[in-house]
């Protein structure tokens, strides 16, 4: 049986931002990945939106983590992003109130950006809303500086080829199947891409399996008190060329924060929205010209990611027609879905050890803003061990 310091469960954009930041001082670091490469699964870092978020909807009495990692991951993004030449835009974000009744819905959101040091955000009227967005139709809004977006793959590729160049060992194809504690450390059971099985005994374990995380610490403790109750997030997209009521300036454009209900409780969701993409290679002269609008989120059931979507194009255009009236039907193309690693009953992240054992480090219910807070979970759990 291998021994090994360090093994992160996950070859996501969070386990691969821990697997380096834990490597710049630690030796003997292996990161392991079931899917055959780095950047071709379909998990949630890729099938995502790609918007940086700035911080503004996390309360402190029931997601203080989201609220603290999302302002820190935010600035760390963005300087990863200049330092290492990832496609990365500071496009803002407006979250609009299409009546007055959301109009003191985004007040609420004002303070808790305020109370969450969310720098820059300001109420405007509509209409500077029309000055910034034309197309967009508005009694008010938050102008949130902030926000940007991110190309996903890029980044994540990013991140992995600075862990490797770390000394960061990476066995893709490699699925963990079992997790036991074994006196101070950790065994884990492995099964490669050929079917072959073996274990190993690792020091430190830490579980970044995104939307496998909850069954991992259930593979350890069984007593493991995290429910997972993923949702799918279904999106289309649009395009602007030559189509002046649907043309954007390149601002994120979301409504006013609602809920939904899954079979284990009422989630909070930012709704559908509107997010400008990066073009070919992450990079385009002209930003507003396409545009995701979604997700839209369903239960997810065990339909695979990788399907076509449940929710037809009809039901995007009423979520966005009181802010954005000039959508049609007609002018939309299925774009993708992905599955959000939610937990029932705990909208924060979990970033903690396993309560059996101190070696193994739970990263749990990492949904939305993971991607943004991927390197300020990097540092926690830095810090954790």
């Amino acid at each position: 049986m291998s021994e090994i310091p360090v093994a992160v469960i996950g070859g996501g954009v969070v386990g691969c931002a821990v697997a380096r930041e834990i490597s710049k001082s630690r030796k003997g670091v292996f990161l392991f990945e079931r899917n055959p490469g780095i950047t071709e699964g379909e998990n949630q870092s890729f099938r995502n939106s790609g918007v940086i978020h700035s911080g503004i909807y996390y309360d402190r009495e029931t997601r203080p983590l989201k609220a603290d990692l999302c302002v820190e991951g935010n600035r760390l993004l963005y300087e990863f992003c200049d330092r290492y030449r990832v496609p990365a835009l500071r496009t803002g974000k407006i979250v609009v109130a299409a009546d007055t009744g959301e109009d003191d819905v985004l007040d609420i959101y004002l303070r808790r950006a305020r109370e969450n040091r969310v720098s820059g955000v300001e109420k405007i009227p509509g209409r500077r809303v029309r000055h910034l967005e034309p197309n967009v139709k508005a009694v008010s809004a938050l102008l949130v500086p902030s926000a940007g977006i991110v190309d996903p793959v890029t980044l994540v590729y990013r991140l992995h080829a600075l862990a490797s160049r770390n000394g960061v060992h990476t066995l893709t194809g490699t699925e963990v199947t079992g997790l036991r504690p074994d006196g101070a450390a950790i065994r884990m059971e492995i099964r490669y891409r050929d079917g072959k099985t073996d274990r190993v005994r690792a020091e430190r374990v830490i579980n970044a399996a995104g939307t496998d995380a909850a069954r991992m610490a259930r593979l350890f403790n069984p007593r493991s008190p995290f429910e997972p109750d993923p949702v799918r997030g279904e999106s289309y997209r649009f395009y602007g060329h030559g189509r002046p009521r649907l043309r954007m300036a390149g601002m994120n454009v979301y409504p006013t924060p609602t809920t939904v209900e899954t079979p284990r409780g009422r989630h909070f969701t930012v709704g559908v929205h509107l997010t400008p993409t990066f073009g070919r290679l992450g990079e385009s002269p002209d930003i507003g010209s396409t545009v995701i609008i979604g997700p839209k989120l369903v239960p997810a059931g065990e339909r695979d990611p990788a399907a076509g979507p449940t929710v037809g194009p009809e039901v995007f255009v009423r979520a966005v027609r009181p802010f954005f009236p000039g959508l049609r039907k007609e002018d939309l193309r299925w774009h993708q879905a992905g599955v959000q690693a939610r937990l029932g009953g705990h909208p924060d992240f979990v970033v903690a050890p396993d309560a059996l054992h101190a070696g193994l480090i739970h990263l749990v219910g990492v949904d939305s803003p993971g991607l943004t807070a991927a390197l300020a979970i990097a540092r926690r759990v830095d810090s954790l061990i």
